[in-house]
């Protein structure tokens, strides 16, 4: 039987925060979306380099795991508070767990981490103490009360008008 191998899907929050990636036990992944959010020159310079030395491996998820991931992510209300890039690394970290790798999401991103928890992926913020609480979030217009299971269009009621806001619905303690 072989051997899990223990992966770190890198969000940019883990590079903007001076993250290195370096040759161990552990391999690096990240998406191609994440190079277009490392925006500060040195950062980038050190990410692009990671990458032509083989330290960091930038892999795009399957359609399949893209669209397991956006369920998910609209399950739980997360869909105007996640990126592409987002959706993608988590889609990469399903992805990879079902290869039967031992996927870690470094994320600082509170939202990236509550959706990582329900697909049953762990998570490292470097900058954060994580998440505590598992939250599903109810989307809703103060105008009118109505509630809905996703996000609108434009984040507006298409009863009233008026911008919709989320709250915290049912919440599961991580803690047990």
């Amino acid at each position: 039987m072989s051997e899990m191998v223990r992966v770190l899907l890198l969000d940019a929050s883990a590079f903007i925060l001076g993250y290195e990636a370096s040759e161990g036990d552990q391999k690096h992944y990240t998406v191609t979306s994440v190079l277009e959010e490392v925006r500060d020159d040195l950062q980038r310079i050190r990410l692009e380099n990671a990458i032509k030395y083989g330290l960091i491996r930038v892999v795009s998820p399957t359609p399949e795991s893209t669209a397991r991931v956006k369920s998910i992510i609209s399950e739980l209300g997360e869909s105007a508070t996640l990126s592409r890039t987002d959706t993608e690394l988590l889609a990469l970290g399903l992805q990879l767990r079902e290869e039967g790798h031992e996927p870690t999401v470094v994320t600082d991103d509170y939202s990236v981490q509550n959706v990582a928890t329900r697909l049953g992926l762990s998570f490292k913020g470097l900058g954060t103490p994580g998440i505590k609480r598992v939250f599903e979030w109810v989307i809703y217009c103060p105008g009118c009360r109505r509630q809905f299971q996703e996000s609108q269009p434009d984040g507006v009621c298409p009863i009233c008008g008026t911008a919709l806001k989320r709250r915290p619905g049912k919440k599961v303690d991580l803690n047990g």
